[in-house]
């Protein structure tokens, strides 16, 4: 988890500074989409007040975004589609075109497609390399371990 924090903090430092794609989001919708847990929601909550507060923007609003995106990721990781990696990006794409909508409305800014679909195809190699830290670094209660 200290891992995924850090790796929110660096991607928002980015996202805000160098580069003009959602790096947070993708990272939160790409977890929710492996893994259902609260935690993915106080992310959601965090990082949502930490991109808004770097953008100079509406503290309440990018949260509130975030946590709405995270949860419906939550909810359409439990259906029988979901086991199909390839269905990320889509979804991805579904949910940052909304994002940038929002946004886009509420800072009365032209809304950028290409960004979307750089971060769309991004997506599915996230999804392997949170996939994959999540099944070989991360010790669960279950398991335990002889000594």
């Amino acid at each position: 988890m200290k891992t995924l924090i850090i790796t929110l903090i660096v991607a928002a430092f980015l996202q805000t500074t160098i580069l003009p794609i959602d790096l947070c989001l993708l990272i939160l919708i790409c977890r929710a989409y492996i893994k259902s847990d609260k935690s993915n929601l106080y992310l959601a909550f965090a990082f949502g007040l930490l991109t808004a507060h770097l953008n100079l923007s509406a503290l309440g609003l990018q949260s509130l975004i975030y946590l709405s995106i995270v949860q419906v990721t939550q909810m359409l990781s439990k259906i029988r589609l979901a086991g199909n990696p390839l269905l990320i990006v889509p979804i991805t794409a579904v949910f940052l075109s909304l994002n940038q909508v929002i946004n886009s409305l509420l800072r009365h800014s032209v809304w950028e497609f290409s960004g979307v679909i750089l971060v769309s195809f991004l997506s599915l190699p996230t999804l392997y390399i949170i996939r994959f830290w999540e099944e070989r670094f991360i010790v669960r209660k279950e398991i335990k371990l002889r000594i």
